[in-house]
């Protein structure tokens, strides 16, 4: 038995791999990768999940033989070290981190077959054990936890494609039905966003032979998808994983239109519903079937995967902070920002008043902005006809300032500007 899409494909993919120049990391971006210790094997279809000491546990994979080490990550020291074996050899299974602390790995392959079963890793005893087995075998599966502990566990292979899924219960240990996914994925990228609701992002129909931009979250209650804006390319198996302030990252996978691996990488963002590539940078490697995880302090471990070789690299997604210093001179603000990002001064309020005709309160600021830093930005504050009528009367007036750092989430603060 082969592996995953790569399945007949290894031919074409070396081929044009020998046409495309590789895809390199974006050093200016402020959302950058940077490489840490390698694996101690190439593993390609990997699972990723954090532990509650922090660690994160890197379950399974392929390497020229079917996986069933694991390896444990310390983000302070930034390397790996072997883990306790799995049960069973598990290539591209799905993996979720579960509100007890432990880690469920479900399904994949063994070499000699598909596997409907299911383990957990308990990291109070260092070991796994086996768990309620899904109802259909499948590889190649995406996992992500939803809002109330349960677990997802969509799509995947089989010998066909799978539009099927499976919802997982840490409380009884067992899998029942979920909602049918919009169209067959197996290689989609999963991973938990705001509101206790889950990303499903990309993937391949070996059936019709067609590869994916779409994307779609699950909601809360985990019974029915909607579609979202659409991944900038047609990916199969990249790696998805949580970011700070409920957003996705999605990174790596095999480019359908370019024919070959990608280093590249997008952030989906609840707000807008919409990915963007803009203020992040690429991976220092290609890569597609890559483990991912979100680390306690908010980075990101991507590591693992396949280049027409099995990946030992890993990366670590650090997300920019946006702490700022703000203070008021005349009518500038100077920020003290230690990213490049944009500052922002603008009303201090938009709540409606408080009246029956709920009427919106006079703007007193004009929204102004600059991009800069890292260091000073200085953002000029223009007041209106009301601002000005307000501050010659008050003789203060409270102004609401922002700092977005590129790629990365804002904070706001509120200044009294006096006339």
């Amino acid at each position: 038995m082969t592996r995953g899409r790569s399945r007949g494909l290894g031919i074409l993919i070396a081929l044009a791999a020998l046409l495309i120049a590789p895809a390199t990391a974006g050093a200016l971006n402020p959302v950058s990768f940077s490489p840490v210790g390698d694996l101690s094997t190439g593993r390609d279809g990997n699972g990723i999940a954090l532990l509650p000491d922090g660690r994160a546990l890197v379950v399974g994979g392929y390497d020229g033989d079917y996986l069933k080490s694991t390896e444990f990550f310390n983000p302070t020291t930034q390397t790996f070290s072997p883990g306790p074996d799995m049960s069973i050899a598990r290539y591209a299974p799905g993996v979720a981190r579960l509100p007890d602390g432990r880690v469920l790995v479900a399904g994949g392959d063994d070499g000699p077959d598909y596997l409907a079963s299911a383990e957990v890793f308990n990291p109070s005893t260092g070991t796994f054990s086996s768990v309620g087995s899904l109802a259909h075998a499948r590889e190649n599966v995406g996992a992500a936890p939803l809002g109330d502990g349960r677990v997802i566990v969509a799509g995947g292979y089989d010998g066909d494609s799978l539009n099927t899924t499976e919802i997982f219960d840490p409380k009884t240990n067992t899998f029942s039905p979920g909602p049918t996914l919009p169209h067959r994925a197996y290689g989609p990228g999963l991973a938990a966003i705001s509101g206790g609701r889950v990303l499903v992002a990309g993937g391949y129909d070996s059936d019709t032979s067609t590869y994916f931009d779409s994307a779609f979250l699950l909601n809360a209650a985990g019974n029915a998808f909607t579609p979202v804006g659409n991944l900038p390319a047609k990916l199969y198996g990249p790696a998805a994983a949580s970011l700070p302030g409920g957003r996705a990252l999605i990174a790596g996978g095999y480019d359908a239109d370019l024919g070959d691996y990608v280093a590249k990488s997008y952030i989906f963002n609840p707000a807008t519903n919409a990915f963007s590539a803009d203020g992040i940078g690429s991976l220092t490697f290609k890569t597609e079937e890559a483990g991912a995880a979100e680390l306690a302090d908010g980075r990101v471990l991507v590591a693992g995967g396949y280049d027409d070789d099995d990946v030992r690299t890993a990366n670590v997604l650090s997300v920019p902070s946006n702490s700022f210093k703000a203070k008021l001179k005349g009518r500038k603000v100077i920020f003290n920002v230690s990213n490049e990002g944009t500052g922002e001064a603008t009303d201090s309020s938009t709540k409606l008043a408080t009246t029956a005709k709920k009427k919106k309160k006079p703007k007193l600021v004009k929204t102004t902005t600059k991009k800069g830093g890292p260091g000073k930005i200085k953002v000029k504050v223009k007041l209106t006809k009301q601002g000005s009528a307000k501050l010659a009367q008050k003789g203060k007036l409270k102004i609401k300032v922002a700092y977005i750092p590129d790629g990365g989430l804002a904070a706001t603060k509120k200044l009294t500007l006096r006339g």
